[in-house]
């Protein structure tokens, strides 16, 4: 079962990349360095407003098919807390496209805020799964991890330093946010990708 829940969760977060890739190629008015990729979803385009909420929901199902695929390896009750913690971070990507950003240079509104806190969450709870997944992919196949996870969880590291900072240094914000977050959303769907990709040959 867990086997085939891997496969699923595998399928589902290169879904999730195609889809990401589809938003820079189609961006809607969005600039992939200045703007975040949050801003697709308030894009003047419907067709890109409609495919920022798939590739959302993409991400939320591969999320959660992971999570209940660690939930149900044979060791499940010492991961329980990992599993349960990629189902929250399901249920945060499902909502968020209901609670779209401010389209850029719109005056900040209760819903934007919002929005910023659920990116907050997700950013937070994504980053800390690298490490656990490496250690769990481990010990269900009994062999090292590839060494490609760890790297992904440095370079995950970085781009959130990186993004923090542009959002702190104004000068900083239209130069490197939208790229240190854009690293990062790809350090975090490659790394359980991996993990999931792992988890279903072993």
């Amino acid at each position: 079962m867990a086997q085939v829940l891997a496969i699923v969760a595998s399928v589902l977060f290169v879904l999730r990349l195609l889809a990401l890739v589809a938003l820079h190629v189609r961006p809607g008015g969005i600039h992939p360095v200045r703007h975040a990729v949050s801003d697709y979803a308030a894009s003047s385009a419907p067709s890109t407003r409609r495919l920022a909420a798939v590739a959302s929901w993409l991400a939320a199902a591969a999320w959660a098919v992971l999570g209940v695929t660690v939930l149900t390896l044979p060791a499940a009750t010492s991961h329980t807390g990992l599993g349960v913690w990629l189902l929250v971070l399901a249920v945060v990507l499902a909502v968020m496209p209901r609670v779209p950003t401010d389209a850029p240079g719109e005056p900040v509104t209760s819903r934007g805020r919002l929005h910023l806190v659920l990116a907050v969450a997700w950013f937070a709870i994504a980053y800390s799964t690298i490490g656990p997944l490496t250690r769990l992919l481990a010990g269900a196949t009994g062999a090292p991890a590839p060494g490609i996870l760890p790297v992904l969880h440095v370079i995950a590291a970085i781009a959130l330093v990186s993004l923090v900072v542009s959002l702190l240094v104004r000068a900083l914000r239209e130069r490197t946010f939208g790229l240190s977050e854009r690293v990062f959303i790809l350090a975090v769907t490659l790394a359980p990708l991996i993990v999931s990709v792992g988890l279903a040959a072993a």
